[in-house]
């Protein structure tokens, strides 16, 4: 049963599930076998899963920490208790923490620390100046008060906000330029908090993030060993898998997250799973989930965020059952979809899930037809929605 208590646990929701056939679809939603009768042959089984971090970020998941925890994850925003084993993995922050990490209050005080862009240092909500020797010494500083008042944390947070104006000032823009890119200003600041705090804390970790401008990695700077390099797809095709596919922006990523491979200790994903835009709005990505996980670990991804529709309301297109998949694909990549899929169709839909899965096939093929390359942030224009598609999807269903 592995450790205790949380191997324990799992040793039990995986016997309910593979021995004896009980599922659980959502949290509303669970089928529990009848049986006059039940017998359980002697058991040897080891299962370790490939990934350390596993985050479904759906409102099915979000909102029940016990169903979260019979589907084997354990990521940040599940609200995991004793009961469930502890939280395995504690950020703090979470993402995008430059403006807790160094306030704008702070900045409107020292305006060299705001970033410098076009010639000008820029305020709002912005990156910093990360080669300003003061603001490294206050981030560390922050990071030491952090790790006082939150000794949980097993992941300090230090990554860019969620925008662009990144610092261009001459001493940021030179170190930049030699070194290929934003990114290493974005290292070289992770790295000098990352070493001030390794020896007090040795089992906290430093996050940052791969992302937008800074998603290419320094040409010779590395990451120190106590850092991890959390990598984004956010610009990528979802219609296709990352591998194969023959968008530049997939063979980027690929590009991309073969080099980090080569200098991250430790790589984790934020992937994403919907269109933010219209979440109603037919996504086909069912058949690249697979695929994609799969990509992921073969080049060394220790932890994955598969972001979703997180809103407290929920819905969202076939959001039940994607949480479903993704749940069963980070323990075990290996598992077969399609009979993930029919279990789950027929057990949530019914007498519907024929047609549902008959639908889901329909909407890809279209897809693959019309040779469309599908993003999270598009519009309900594309001609794979056409009107024969939506016609036929009426009847389907």
């Amino acid at each position: 049963s592995g450790g205790r208590p949380r191997g324990t646990l799992y040793g039990v929701y995986t016997l309910l599930e593979e021995k004896l056939g009980v599922r659980w679809f959502t949290p509303e939603v669970e089928y529990v076998p009848r049986m006059k009768c039940i017998e359980i042959p002697p058991l040897n089984e080891i299962q370790i899963p490939a990934l350390e971090y596993r985050e479904v970020f759906w409102s099915e998941m979000l909102r029940d920490a016990d169903f979260a925890a019979r589907h084997r994850l354990n990521g940040q925003h599940y609200h995991l208790a004793e009961k469930h084993g502890g939280r395995a993995v504690v950020f703090y922050p979470f993402v995008h923490s430059l403006d807790q990490l160094i306030p704008r209050d702070v900045c409107e005080q020292q305006p060299d620390f705001w970033p410098m862009v076009g010639g000008k240092r820029v305020s709002g909500y912005v990156q910093r100046c990360l080669s300003n020797p003061k603001l490294v010494k206050m981030a560390i500083e922050q990071v030491r008060r952090w790790l006082k008042e939150h000794p949980e944390a097993t992941i300090i947070d230090v990554s860019q906000n969620d925008t662009g104006s990144w610092c261009q000032c001459p001493e940021c823009k030179a170190f930049d330029e030699a070194e290929g890119g934003p990114s290493a200003s974005i290292i070289r600041f992770v790295n000098a908090i990352a070493e001030s705090i390794e020896h007090d804390y040795p089992n906290v970790r430093v996050e940052t993030l791969a992302y937008q401008y800074s998603r290419k990695p320094p040409r010779t700077l590395r990451p120190r060993s106590n850092v991890i390099i959390r990598l984004c797809s956010i610009e990528c095709c979802f219609s296709h898998p990352l591998e194969g596919c023959d968008s530049d922006d997939n063979r980027n990523f690929c590009k991309d997250i073969e080099d980090w491979r080569q200098v991250a200790p430790t790589l984790y994903v934020w992937d994403y799973t919907t269109n933010f835009a219209h979440y109603l709005m037919p996504f086909p990505n069912i058949e690249v989930l697979q695929p994609n996980v799969k990509f992921f670990i073969k080049h060394g991804v220790k932890g994955l965020f598969e972001q979703g529709n997180y809103s407290p309301g929920g819905n969202g297109e076939m959001a039940p059952l994607r949480a479903y998949i993704l749940a069963k694909l980070l323990w075990n990549p290996n598992v077969d979809v399609q009979k993930i899929i029919g279990e789950f169709l027929n057990g949530y839909y019914g007498k519907a899930g024929p047609m549902i899965q008959t639908y889901i096939e329909m909407l890809h093929r279209k897809v693959k037809e019309k040779e469309v390359h599908v993003h999270i942030f598009d519009p309900p224009t594309l001609p794979y929605l056409d009107d024969e598609f939506l016609e036929e999807a009426e009847k389907t269903v």
